[in-house]
């Protein structure tokens, strides 16, 4: 079993936009009745009166009351359960909030205060900088793209008007199999970094968003009778009033999770899926190249502690390193936002469940990565060191990393040295590559580089490396 904090997962979903869509309205009428007798218990592909396969006499055409919502969700929970092979054992009900209630709900926009470390995790990726707090930045994009969310038997709708209370047929079953996979399968995990969480919620979410699109597939097809609701959906603020790379950032699994379980459907069924809830991924870079999985596990990377000058390196409450594995979907999404890599190219995936792909050559090749923390009073630093399959690989990351700097107004100082003269990103860096490995050391000041972790420089290929196989994954 993988080390690490057990974590249960809240389940979102982030930016999905439906194109038909259910009215929650409070009208009621009587329920229209199965096409099939009901079983004598209850079973496989027969939900609440309604059997996987019948037809029902719904009319969408002026939207949904509450009590046809119903009709739909038993159906749907039937379908599911048909196309997915596990049996509903709970009821899950289903409600629908205002955005407004959502985002008072997490905290009323943003008042509370990410720790140091997490701020120089972001600040890192030249993500979200000095003059914008960590957790503002999440609850602003989650409270303008979430369209709902599941968590013990209770499935949350979000709309953006409370008095009409939309929400596409594809976000219904997405949720309801988070439902069912928490009934069978599970939604915990074990892991102690960013790239872990990620990797494991690609399958809770890859599975979902691969049965929501399974299940979109047959009613366009034909396949299947699907209940066509008028209107627009209910879905989150398409505004860019929230950071998009963290949008990009937490994306992944919603991105990426569902072309690697449909690659693991291909591999060997339902049972390679389920397989995968077990044996999460170790890291975003298997999720991304399904091959590696599972594996080809990272590198474990370790950073010997030179500081001096009063720089002391944050540990954690047992005493351990304070460390991040930032891994290769955020190196990706690090190049994304600051265009290194083409915009275009994070939708440019020609898929039956997915137009994203994290898969790039200037992230591909990543082997491992340890990211940890320093402080000296009120000030902070890091060092980043990444290892890469190849020379050639790590080459091509420490040039693209320079064009980032470049990116963000950094000027050269010489001997791998750089300097952001001002702005949210004000700070030195060091970047020294040796062989397949690349060191970054950030400090305030170009003087307190050599005090937060001294590195010989001068021609980028004399970075200390210390690394080791890794002999089991270290999500």
């Amino acid at each position: 079993m993988r080390r690490g904090l057990l974590v249960f997962a809240l389940v979102l979903v982030l930016l999905l936009a439906g194109c038909s869509a259910l009215d929650f309205g409070e009208d009621t009428i009587s329920e229209p009745e199965s096409n099939r007798p009901d079983p004598a218990s209850d079973r496989l592909g027969w939900e609440d009166g309604y059997w996987w396969n019948d037809s029902v006499a719904v009319d969408g055409s002026d939207g949904l009351t509450q009590a046809e919502v119903e009709v739909v969700k038993a159906r749907m929970m039937a379908r599911l359960e048909h196309l997915r092979g596990y049996e509903f054992t709970r009821e899950v009900s289903v409600r629908v909030i205002s955005r407004e209630t959502y985002r008072d709900q997490r905290g009323g926009g943003g008042s509370g205060e990410a720790p140091p470390w997490r701020e120089q995790f972001w600040e890192a990726l030249f993500v979200v900088g000095e003059d914008t707090g960590v957790e503002a930045a999440f609850d602003r994009l989650y409270g303008s793209t979430v369209l709902g969310y599941y968590t013990s038997d209770k499935i949350v709708l979000v709309s953006d008007d409370p008095n009409d209370l939309r929400v596409s047929r594809a976000t219904l079953a997405h949720e309801l199999e988070h439902a069912l996979q928490d009934q069978h399968l599970g939604l915990g995990y074990r892991t102690d970094t960013r790239d872990g969480r990620l990797a494991a919620q690609s399958v809770i979410e890859g599975d979902a968003n691969y049965v929501e699109a399974r299940y979109e597939d047959a009613c366009k097809s034909g396949e299947w009778s699907c209940v066509t609701v008028a209107g627009q959906s209910g879905g989150g603020s398409r505004s860019a009033d929230y950071n998009v790379g963290l949008s990009v950032a937490s994306f992944v699994p919603y991105g990426e999770g569902p072309v690697f379980v449909s690659e693991l459907y291909d591999r060997g069924g339902w049972e390679a899926v389920d397989g995968a809830f077990e044996n999460h991924p170790a890291s975003t870079e298997q999720v991304i190249h399904s091959s590696k999985y599972p594996d080809e596990t990272p590198v474990a990377v370790s950073i010997p502690d030179r500081a001096t000058g009063g720089w002391q390196r944050l540990e954690t409450d047992e005493g351990e390193d304070r460390a991040e594995t930032v891994g290769e979907a955020n190196v990706y999404t690090m190049l994304w936002y600051a265009r290194v890599v083409p915009r275009e190219h994070l939708t440019s995936r020609n898929g039956s469940v997915s137009r994203y792909t994290y898969d790039h050559p200037l992230s591909t090749g990543w082997a491992g990565d340890r990211l940890v923390f320093y402080e000296n009073g009120d000030q902070q630093a890091y060092v980043w060191q990444s290892v890469w399959d190849s020379e050639a690989d790590a080459t091509e990351f420490r040039q693209a990393y320079e064009d980032v700097l470049a990116a963000n107004d950094a000027t050269a100082r010489g001997n791998g040295v750089y300097a952001i003269e001002s702005g949210t990103f004000e700070d030195a860096f060091r970047v020294v590559q040796r062989g397949d490995t690349v060191v970054v050391v950030n400090a305030p000041t170009v003087q307190e580089l050599d005090a937060v972790h001294r590195v010989q420089s001068g021609t980028n290929t004399s970075a200390v490396r210390d690394v080791q196989p890794s002999p089991s994954p270290t999500a």
